[in-house]
């Protein structure tokens, strides 16, 4: 029998880091303010059978925003950004002048940042992380899981498995937004049957659904 399992991938919203350009990889800084009353407002028109969060406190908190609290929750920290090592908290405008960091811009792939994650480390995670999820749906008979992470995870994740093919960086994944993925044979590591985009759109009553 086949077993057709959709994940949903949403990034957390925004940060006051992210608002400044930071690096903030392995970082565990809090949501902006004005993020969490717009993510309070928006209801989850999915009803996952579980959701997997990353343990960061940025998608800790979008997870708790989104969802209610009867669905189980699970944190894994194999769903974290990719760890920037020295150059965590710091902006480009900082960091234009260091060699290494010129070095990185130019080759992120194959250049780590100082005592930071290589993307062949962090590529081996996300895949580690994926398995983890897929075995637990699995054993919990799951049909739709949502993971709550960060932008290079769900990029990652869209340049390797969706129908479509297109380069790490060509896709655009906004805060607090996503994309479900649809497989029948997610543990074979093809490429989905299908990708639709979680979208939010405004209500008639003032507040906010998501749909996908």
């Amino acid at each position: 029998m086949v077993s057709r399992l959709a994940l949903t991938f949403i990034r957390h919203g925004m940060t006051k880091e992210n608002e400044e350009k930071r690096y903030i990889g392995f970082s565990d800084v809090p949501l902006l303010e004005q993020e969490v009353v717009r993510l309070r407002n928006v209801s989850a028109a999915c009803s996952p059978d579980f959701v997997v969060t990353s343990d960061l406190w940025r998608c800790r908190q979008t997870c708790r925003l989104l969802f209610a609290e009867t669905i189980p929750v699970y944190e894994r920290s194999a769903w974290r950004e990719i760890n920037f090592g020295d150059w965590e908290g710091k902006t480009y405008a900082e960091l234009k002048e260091v060699e290494e960091y010129r070095k990185w811009l130019d080759s992120p792939f194959t250049v780590a940042p100082p005592n930071g994650e290589h993307y062949r480390e962090f590529q081996a995670r996300i895949e580690k992380a994926l398995t983890e999820t897929i075995a637990l749906a699995k054993r919990r008979l799951a049909a739709h899981v949502v993971i709550v992470t960060h932008g290079g995870p769900i990029r990652y994740v869209l340049e390797r498995y969706a129908p479509m093919e297109k380069p790490f960086w060509e896709w655009t994944v906004p805060f607090g937004g996503g994309f479900t993925l649809v497989s029948e044979r997610w543990e074979e590591r093809v490429r989905c049957i299908s990708l639709s985009e979680v979208r939010f759109k405004e209500s008639e009553n003032g507040s906010w659904s998501t749909t996908n």
